[in-house]
């Protein structure tokens, strides 16, 4: 592979050039009250969300999870899919997948320089997700899958997905969360989210409190669509279900067993110097009891938690889930100018009964690893912070790391391409 001065891979400093294109505009503002701009946005890449076979899943936490599982029981049936998530680990490619396989940085940046041009015709500036979605659907338009699973990135109503008519919404556990940009109460968080269901079209939920069912219900009624109450456990199942028996799907091995989406990140086992560690990227006190749930299947004895979690999310009731005697809580900064201080943390609740210790620096955090006397050490409280303990702990290949490395440079506003020298990085970032 040919490689240009100063070491970069060709294809890798595309993508990464690419990337940069995507995310150097941001339009300013609240959350957007509509969908014309990103409307606007795909007439001019030629409509290339129209004749996707679209399932969209909201809801505030396990959507990734549920999306992958989704996409799993499509593949089981013998269908091409696509799957598009939110947020990456590692590298943006990660959020457009076909058929388990990333697009490749070739086509990431063919595609970047397609939206680029549309958003430029138009004259207007588009947000990173509004971009990567378009990026998203014009690849699926080239790669014609059977299906494609889209997550929503933020509420749903006016989440630049929204603008897919979908065959299946897909509500997964809705909590009060982003309430300043979604109106600040749980009912308007569950009005926003409501807004994928479509005219004479079918979703499914899982068990919601009864304020998010009344809405969901509501929105339904309004759309005389049909809204299934499915278990929380057989969500994906329940989803694919629906589009059997509405003649959608092949039904033969669709509900067939499959293995568990264990995604990356996310309730995963790692290994590191010979020791377990778990590590979870989820942020929601609903996270935080699965999490707690899952640690108690595992061990009853001495737990060490590393927590770091970003400045927007609600520290108290997450850390609050885990003020047991069981617990060594050390508090520490995730990876990410958007992280919250140790100290901020430390406020944030008052323990009564874990034990607490403050480490400002991430790698010292970590590395308590190598020495805890616990029966499990578990890191958790972000995804930017579980990002940085998998590569941390050594799981990602050079080139991975590389380019994960290169990703977060650019969304922490660094300058990368001019970082380099013929060794390699100058700085870990």
């Amino acid at each position: 592979m040919r490689r240009r001065e100063g070491g970069m891979d060709d294809n890798l400093k595309a993508y990464l050039q690419a990337l940069d294109l995507l995310i150097q505009p941001v339009r300013q503002g609240d959350y957007p009250a509509g969908l014309d701009p990103m409307r606007a946005l795909l007439a001019e890449m030629g409509q290339p969300q129209q004749g996707l076979r679209a399932v969209v899943v909201t809801g505030s936490s396990g959507k990734g999870s549920t999306c992958a599982r989704i996409a799993r029981h499509l593949r089981a049936a013998g269908l091409n899919v696509g799957l598009y998530t939110s947020p990456h680990l590692h590298s943006f490619r990660e959020r457009f997948v076909l058929n388990d396989a990333m697009i490749d940085r070739g086509t990431f940046a063919a595609g970047a320089q397609v939206v680029a041009a549309a958003a430029a015709r138009v004259g207007t500036s588009y947000s990173t997700f509004e971009q990567a979605t378009a990026l998203a659907l014009w690849w699926f338009a080239q790669q014609q899958p059977d299906f494609v699973v889209l997550e929503i990135g933020l509420g749903g109503r006016w989440d630049a997905v929204n603008v897919v008519d979908n065959l299946l919404a897909v509500f997964t556990r809705i909590e009060a969360e982003h309430v300043a940009m979604l109106g600040g109460s749980l009912e308007s968080v569950a009005w926003h989210k409501a807004g994928i269901i479509k005219p004479d079209g079918w979703a499914v939920s899982a068990p919601q409190a009864t304020p998010v069912w009344d809405v969901l219900r509501a929105e339904a009624d309004a759309q005389a669509a049909r809204l299934v109450l499915a278990d929380a456990a057989d969500l994906s199942r329940s989803a694919c279900q629906n589009l059997a028996d509405r003649g959608l799907i092949p039904s033969d091995n669709v509900l067939a067993a499959i293995e568990p989406a264990h995604l990356p990140g996310r309730l995963e086992m790692v290994r590191y110097h010979g020791r377990q560690l778990l590590i979870d990227g989820g942020h929601t006190p609903a996270a935080a009891h699965y999490l707690r749930a899952a640690i108690e299947r595992l061990t009853r004895d001495p737990v060490r938690l590393v927590v770091g979690m970003l400045n927007d999310k609600d520290a108290r009731a997450w850390l609050a889930t885990f003020d047991t005697s069981q617990f060594h809580v050390v508090l520490t900064r995730a990876a990410g100018h958007r992280a919250a201080a140790p100290d901020a943390l430390a406020s944030s609740y008052n323990f009564q009964n874990a034990r607490v210790e403050i480490i400002l620096d991430l790698d010292q955090a970590l590395a308590q690893a190598d020495d805890a006397g616990e029966a499990l050490f578990v890191v958790a409280g972000s995804l930017r912070m579980v990002a940085y303990a998998r590569e941390y702990c050594g799981l990602l290949s050079a080139a991975e790391l590389e380019e994960a490395l290169a990703t977060r440079a650019l969304f922490e506003g660094e300058t990368y391409l001019s970082k380099l020298t013929d060794s390699g990085r100058k700085q870990r970032y």
